[in-house]
């Protein structure tokens, strides 16, 4: 299990990692609800459904965030020409700086 752990950070980063650990963990409770008749209190659902919910944003939703950041790493222009050294969405105040130094400096 351990190695699946580490396999899937190595590959797909931590956010994914966390996404595959919170569903396994949803469809075991879900499963020992049904299967064995455990029964659940009111919050324990909720609790549940929110799991359930914020797993479904994730699937609908966090695909446009993911295209954002890979548009920006090939320029916002779309031409490869970076104005921003962005790094997995990230852009560093040590590169904006030496970008307006050059600026600065061809000016």
């Amino acid at each position: 299990m351990q190695n699946f752990i580490f396999l899937t950070v190595t590959y797909f980063g931590p956010l994914t990692c966390s996404v595959i650990t919170t569903t396994r963990k949803f469809f075991t409770i879900l499963g020992s609800v049904l299967i064995f008749r455990h029964p659940l209190t009111t919050l324990q659902w909720t609790g549940t459904l929110l799991v359930f919910a914020g797993l479904s944003l994730d699937s609908a939703f966090g695909k446009a965030s993911k295209q954002k950041i890979s548009s920006h790493k090939n320029g916002v222009d779309g031409t490869g020409r970076t104005d921003n050294i962005v790094n997995n969405g990230l852009v560093f105040e040590r590169d904006l700086y030496e970008q307006t130094y050059d600026k600065l400096k061809s000016a």
